[in-house]
């Protein structure tokens, strides 16, 4: 077994251009639209943990996030800055 590395990159977007920001304390839920073609970034604030997230098509949600997909897509498990999300 060989271990894969990750590698990081920072964003180049410019945070001040964000159409919203919020920081949620642990365990709140949050629900936004973003719409196609915007970028949604989750930052963990404090280390090592995880954001639950689900996405659907607001006009038809037979379509959703696809975790297969994306990983798929991007040859890898990882999640990271420029991971494009697919849906079924």
């Amino acid at each position: 077994m060989t271990a894969t590395a990750i590698r990081l990159r920072e964003s180049a977007l410019d945070p001040a251009q964000a159409v919203t920001d919020v920081v949620l304390p642990a365990g709140e839920p949050w629900l936004h639209e973003v719409k196609q073609g915007q970028t949604l970034r989750i930052i963990d604030l404090h280390g090592n943990q995880a954001a639950d997230v689900i996405f659907y098509n607001r006009h038809d949600t037979d379509e959703h996030y696809s975790a297969t997909q994306t990983l798929l897509q991007q040859g890898g498990i990882y999640l990271t800055t420029g991971s494009v999300l697919m849906s079924n």
